[in-house]
């Protein structure tokens, strides 16, 4: 693709604006600069299960905040380019549903374009950082009674055998911060009881019915001005419309299948060109650091600037400059998820165009409307 021919050409110099300062987004602020820089994870092993537990859960890892600053004069300033942060926004959630799924501890994963009531567990996050050098991740994860399992911030830094590893062996460089969190998750599973879990799962079920047909589930659910959601009680067994309701949801899930497939190749398509870019923007960081600690030195000991270090700044910010349109040109590259998707639903063929959040959001009115006209409703 064009964007591997483009990367392939960009010098270090060039990928200055990249990295020229740590991205900063989300909830992340001056405040909480510390809690950032204390919650590094360090070295960190999968906990993999032998055999999944008796009523695993469905999980949904939603596309996540890219974090980028609202004031577009900052952009430049913090090295952000909004489109390959959008990018990376619906990268790094597929390398955290790999961990999940490599854990073995859960049901179907799934990467999904918006929160989606019909599943047990929601995972929510935000790019704080992420220049190569750094990744940081504000992860929130709450199952369907909006009980939250996690709420907090995971930091990892990459040095230079992390992306020696990752050319051998495909791993990621930052792939600690996924294990942590995958590890994370399944300790707060351990702390709920088997009724707990299987309440998560009658309520994703009846937060999907009651979404369908508000008239005729919504009194199953209590919930609270907080969002917490409580089991009031469960229809007959055997409820024929919740029966159909099942189906449809069947039919939800199978799309969101297909969905996560398109995420899982734009992680293909975007893992070689993505890891070279990380890999010069640690490169950057590091320089900038480096320089950095140089001026401060100087300043320390009352000396200017000299002529030759602004002719460096100078050829470093015009270069910068000379490649803003090819550095566009890349980020669009990275930001491909328009292909149109076609399904079949009883014999009815559905051809769904847009960005995935649309044709997910399409897909969902049309089971809404199938059963409406099935029920009568």
């Amino acid at each position: 693709m064009h964007y591997r021919i483009l990367l392939a050409t960009l010098g270090l110099s060039a990928l200055l604006v990249l990295s020229a300062c740590n991205t900063v987004g989300g909830r992340v602020s001056d405040a909480l600069e510390d809690e950032v820089k204390s919650n590094l994870v360090g070295e960190v092993k999968l906990v993999v299960a032998h055999r999944q537990p008796p009523q695993p859960l469905e999980v949904g890892v939603v596309l996540f905040d890219p974090g980028i600053p609202r004031d577009v004069s900052k952009h430049q300033e913090l090295g952000v380019y909004p489109q390959i942060r959008t990018a990376e926004a619906r990268y790094i959630p597929y390398l955290l549903r790999k961990a999940l799924v490599d854990s073995n501890q859960w049901g179907p994963v799934r990467v999904v374009p918006q929160a989606d009531s019909s599943l047990a567990l929601l995972v929510q996050g935000t790019i704080v950082r992420a220049d190569g050098l750094q990744l940081a991740l504000d992860i929130t994860v709450r199952d369907s009674s909006g009980r939250v399992w996690l709420d907090r911030i995971y930091r990892d830094e990459a040095v230079e055998r992390d992306y020696l590893s990752s050319q051998n062996s495909g791993a990621d460089p930052f792939g600690d911060i996924y294990r942590k969190i995958a590890n994370d998750m399944a300790l707060a599973m351990g702390r709920l009881s088997k009724t707990q879990l299987r309440r998560v799962t009658q309520i994703a079920e009846l937060m999907y019915a009651r979404q369908l047909s508000p008239q005729s589930f919504a009194h199953y659910l209590s919930e609270s001005p907080e969002g917490d959601v409580e089991l009031v009680r469960l229809p007959a067994v055997g409820d024929p419309m919740l029966a159909r309701i099942g189906k449809l949801r069947d039919k939800q899930h199978l799309f969101t299948d297909t969905v996560d497939q398109h995420y899982m190749s734009l992680y293909e398509e975007m893992s070689n060109a993505y890891l070279l870019w990380r890999q010069y923007g640690r490169e950057i960081a590091l320089y900038k650091d480096e320089r950095e600690r140089r001026l401060q030195d100087r300043q320390r000991s009352g000396r200017r600037g000299s002529f030759t270090a602004m002719q460096e700044a100078y050829a470093a910010y015009r270069w910068s400059k000379v490649q803003q349109e090819d550095m566009d040109e890349l980020a669009q590259g990275f930001n491909n998820e328009v292909a149109p998707t076609v399904v079949e639903l009883d014999g009815r063929v559905f051809h769904l165009t847009g960005s995935l959040q649309k044709q997910y959001q399409k897909w969902q009115g049309i089971l809404e409307e199938l059963f409406a006209l099935e029920s009568g409703l």
